[in-house]
């Protein structure tokens, strides 16, 4: 059996939607080599193929920034299973909010007692969702009040509802009362403050709360407890590491091991021997120890005696000194660093749990092993290695423990890991091969909002054609570089090239508005940014992408040579030259993106493209009367007058530039040609590459000035507009 979901209401910051967090089956983890062993094939392939990973399959992955309510999903589950009460500070506060405001209308303005008013007095819920696996081995006597034949007939998930209400209700409420018209006689307008009820919530002496069991059809469950079918480990976060830390975790580890049937004869035999030498090295101090107590006090005082009392319990509580071996010194754990410590300290606590682990113990009950922010003090590459190294762990501690029949030592249990470590959702996602088992934490309405990832929900049709399962794939492959901070980001903006990717970077920093939110930055081209829309519909951030209109045109209007059936061909001839365009009426677009959001590559009356929180701009309007197909053609044009503008220009195509740029007579200021702006683009994309050209930007807009800002080229109207749109956004959420 296997919690297979846990429901959230009103605790915390979670309301009453969105708020289901669903978790993996519990495979069976066991030594490697073992089961390799126990399960030969001729099967070339599958001798040579990638090793399968212990943890990854067995453990579930709750990720989200800061503040969206990771540790309370495992804190609620705690206290579920410890049976502890709530607080005020446990109620949803938009939830209590709005009690308040049904007694402040009930009785503000009724001093009589009103018998007929129902009124709802706090409660917290849950539900949790267990599945039966193998109906011949799993023990439902921990479960049996919330199963029928029926259940067991259909197979379904057996529903388990936990209720924290308060015990008098009758009583809660007349202290409410009295609370509210005792503030409407004071001042008729005042209501009664949130405060006030809160600290009546936490009155031990006014409020009691009782913790209920309810079955799937509503019938009370009594002298039901959580902690006989769900049995927690919990590793927390390791925020303040303690003194010695990984000499208690290993020393829990031995004396797990002396307090075996095996070494408990050896241990009692070598305290009597330890005691014997302490108790005849004190003898001889009896005599003259009595003779010095008897001329400080009466006559009569009785003799006394001194011997070894050396316990089991005195030798396993400082049994265990850790250091760490270098070459032939042995260093204290103190000298190491706080990330490996962490590292080593939550290794050595799954390590513990293994040996301690009862054999079977998963057909009677549900195994959780809670992991907890484990990125604690952990450099990057470390916690890209977390899981893989934590793999290695327990294999190894399966191999060394032996059973008397030869089979392998197994591990069945659900590994739950809260993160807002994007190394450690890449590990997660590499090792597993897949998006499925993580659930993604966001703030919606003041309430933490759970998203269930998984790989159906990340393709239009769950991957049901080639291109799409390439796609996901693709997606897959691509997060081991940088897509996984997008379950971190307050924003994201998807761009084409190096010349947006820098210029953003710079843009963003020095906007006041923009500057105090992680927005993160993409690099991709055209073609793939589509591939990424599914995930970032189910993350709910806003996502800005830039993509470039890519205007399609002739052969001849890239001045090259064309074919006869280009429509430009007139009686053979086919003039050639870098066509301005100067109307998208009849045009059409080249980028894939764009053609499959749009449903259409016609860019006739065309208009950014925005879907709940997804905008798409591009160059839809013209700059200096001309459309321009490329950012860099779209910043020149809408800064062809400014003199660093000319500059870069003049550095980039030093023996083309008396051809691109031109004085104007007015000003008798040097100007870049508007109607040659297409074929500067593609000058520039055959002699320089664009990331050099952005590099000028960049180095030009730094050094223009003292203030960042001064003389900075402006950005063309499109990026502004996408810029605009996600200030909105963000500034709504």
């Amino acid at each position: 059996m296997y919690l297979q979901s846990f429901t959230l209401k009103n605790f915390r910051k979670f309301g009453e939607k969105d708020n289901e967090v669903f978790f993996v089956n519990s495979n069976e983890i066991k030594n490697k080599s073992l089961e390799q062993a126990q399960n030969k094939t001729s099967d070339h392939s599958k001798e040579n193929s990638s090793p399968v990973p212990l943890i990854s399959p067995s453990s579930t992955l709750i990720i989200g920034k800061n503040n969206t309510g990771k540790t309370t999903i495992t804190n609620a589950l705690k206290k579920l299973h410890d049976n502890k009460m709530v607080t005020s500070s446990d109620f949803n506060l938009d939830y209590l909010k709005n009690l308040v405001g049904t007694y402040v209308e009930a009785f503000q303005n009724h001093e009589e007692d009103n018998t007929d008013i129902k009124l709802e007095t706090p409660k917290i819920e849950f539900e949790l969702k267990v599945k039966l696996e193998n109906f011949e081995e799993d023990l439902i006597s921990n479960l049996s009040p919330f199963v029928t034949l029926d259940d067991l007939d259909k197979k379904e998930s057996i529903v388990i509802k936990a209720n924290y209400s308060i015990k008098e209700e009758e009583i809660f409420l007349q202290e409410v009362r009295a609370l509210i018209q005792a503030k409407a006689q004071k001042n008729k307008a005042e209501l009664a403050p949130l405060e006030k009820i809160c600290n009546l919530l936490d009155d031990k002496d006014k409020t009691k709360y009782k913790l209920s069991y309810r079955n799937n059809y509503d019938e009370e469950v009594t002298n039901f407890s959580l902690s006989n079918l769900i049995k927690i480990k919990c590793i927390d976060a390791n925020r303040n590491l303690k003194e010695d830390v990984l000499s208690s975790i290993f020393q829990k580890i031995v004396v797990t091991l002396f307090m075996n049937e095996e070494n408990k004869d050896v241990f009692n035999e070598g305290l009597n021997n330890i005691n014997g030498i302490i108790t005849s090295g004190v003898e001889k101090k009896n005599k003259s120890v009595s003779e010095i107590l008897r001329e400080i006090e009466q006559p009569n005082h009785f003799d006394m005696q001194l011997r070894g009392n050396v316990s089991k319990d005195d030798i396993l509580n400082k049994l265990i000194k850790y250091s760490f071996r270098e070459g032939e010194d042995y260093i204290p754990e103190n000298q190491f660093g706080l990330g490996y410590i962490n590292l080593v300290n939550i290794i050595g606590e799954i390590v513990h749990y293994i040996h301690t682990y009862p054999e079977a113990s998963h057909h009677s009950h549900i195994n959780l092993l809670l992991i907890e922010e484990p990125e604690a003090f952990m450099h990057p590459q470390m916690q890209e290695f977390f899981i893989k190294r934590i793999d290695s762990a327990v294999n190894k501690v399966l191999e060394q423990i032996q059973k008397p029949d030869s089979t392998a030592a197994l591990l069945k249990c659900q590994i739950i890991i809260t993160t807002h470590s994007s190394h450690i959702v890449n590990s997660k996602i590499h090792s597993s091969n897949s998006f499925n088992n993580i659930n993604y934490l966001t703030v919606k309405d003041r309430c933490s909002t759970v998203i269930p990832l998984y790989d159906a929900l990340l393709s239009k049709d769950g991957a049901s054609n080639e291109q799409e399962q390439k796609e996901l794939i693709f997606l897959k492959k691509h997060i081991k570089y940088k897509v996984s901070e997008l379950f971190f980001s307050d924003a994201v903006i998807f761009v084409e090239g190096g010349t947006e990717e820098l210029l953003l970077n710079y843009y963003l920093e020095h906007d006041e508005v923009l500057k105090k939110y992680y927005i993160s930055i993409f690099r991709i081209d055209g073609a793939h940014a589509k591939v990424y829309y599914p995930l970032i519909k189910q993350l709910q951030i806003p996502c800005l992408i830039i993509t470039d209109i890519d205007i399609k045109r002739t052969d001849c209007e890239k001045n090259k040579t064309c074919n006869e059936e280009c429509p430009n061909n007139k009686d053979g001839h086919h003039p050639k030259s870098f066509k301005q365009v100067t109307s998208l009426k009849g045009r059409k677009t080249t980028n894939k993106t764009l053609k499959e959001l749009l449903g259409t590559e016609e860019l006739d009356n065309v208009e950014y493209i925005e879907s709940e929180n997804i905008l798409v701009v591009f160059q839809k309007k013209p700059i200096q009367q001309q459309y321009a197909t490329s950012l860099e053609e779209a910043i020149i044009l809408t800064n062809y007058n400014h003199q660093s503008m000319v500059e870069i220009l003049n550095t980039a195509l030093p023996k083309l530039s008396t051809d691109f740029i031109q004085n104007n007579k007015i000003n008798k200021l040097d100007e870049i040609k508007k109607d040659r702006s297409f074929e500067i683009h593609h000058k520039l994309n055959n002699n320089v590459s664009k990331t050099e050209f952005a590099s000028s930007l960049l180095f030009t807009i730094l050094t223009s000035g003292t203030d960042p800002l001064e003389n900075t080229l402006t950005l063309p109207e499109y990026i502004q507009d996408g810029l605009n749109w996600l200030k909105n956004q963000l500034n709504n959420k």
